[in-house]
């Protein structure tokens, strides 16, 4: 289980929410207003409350569901990413493709000197195959 970090302090009620060593925008995550802190070691922590409640020692955190909204959102960012990158690679040529996909000269030496020129044109027709002109 991850590891997290709650803390809201100052008069403007600035919040941290840290899921495994990750700062996270925690308006995002409807903390109840009432918590002070959250410290959860991935099997058990403490809620600290501002309103006068007492701390509370804690087996199980997942009511909170954190875990869950965090995981949601790497994988939104992650996605979204993935759509810029998507989109950039769209936009290129069959050469910059290829030019991109082909391994380093170095690598290519390498190719001949390990599997010889028949080796090499394999590699390099795969690529050219993958993005025909």
């Amino acid at each position: 289980m991850a590891k997290i970090t709650y803390l809201k302090e100052g008069e403007d009620n600035k919040s941290q929410l840290i899921i495994d060593s990750v700062q996270v925008d925690s308006s995002n995550y409807g903390i109840d207003s009432k918590i002070h802190a959250i410290q959860w070691n991935g099997s058990k922590g403490e809620i600290e409350y501002n309103d006068g409640t007492p701390n509370k020692e804690i087996t199980d955190i997942s009511s909170l569901d954190l875990e869950t909204k965090h995981a949601t959102e790497k994988k939104a960012n992650s996605d979204a990413a993935a759509k810029v990158v998507s989109d950039a690679e769209a936009k290129y040529t069959y050469v910059e493709k290829r030019v991109l996909a082909y391994p380093t000269m170095k690598n290519q030496i390498d190719d001949i000197y390990h599997n010889g020129i028949e080796g090499w044109r394999k590699t390099i027709k795969a690529v050219k195959d993958k993005y025909p002109k």
